[in-house]
């Protein structure tokens, strides 16, 4: 049991739950992070865009990266 509540997404703005309405779609359920995230709206989307920066950066190799997401999954323990 999670110590914060989800947000409820009738009181989130329209963005935030098509995001929650997308991740369901893909995932069966938000993922745990997005639902911390858009408790602050303004926060997921910075995360949001970061993150598209990030993975359009050309730090890695396209043939290589995943890869490292496979290792560090492994890494951390995570079923990938």
């Amino acid at each position: 049991m999670s110590r914060i509540t989800p947000p409820n997404a009738s009181t989130l703005p329209a963005d935030m739950r098509e995001l929650l309405v997308q991740e369901t779609a893909r995932y069966g359920t938000p993922l745990h992070t997005t639902q911390v995230w858009t408790r602050r709206p303004a926060l997921q989307r910075a995360y949001r865009e970061w993150s598209q920066a990030m993975r359009d950066a050309p730090l890695i190799p396209p043939a290589l990266r995943y890869l490292v997401y496979v290792r560090v999954a492994t890494i951390n323990g995570c079923p990938f």
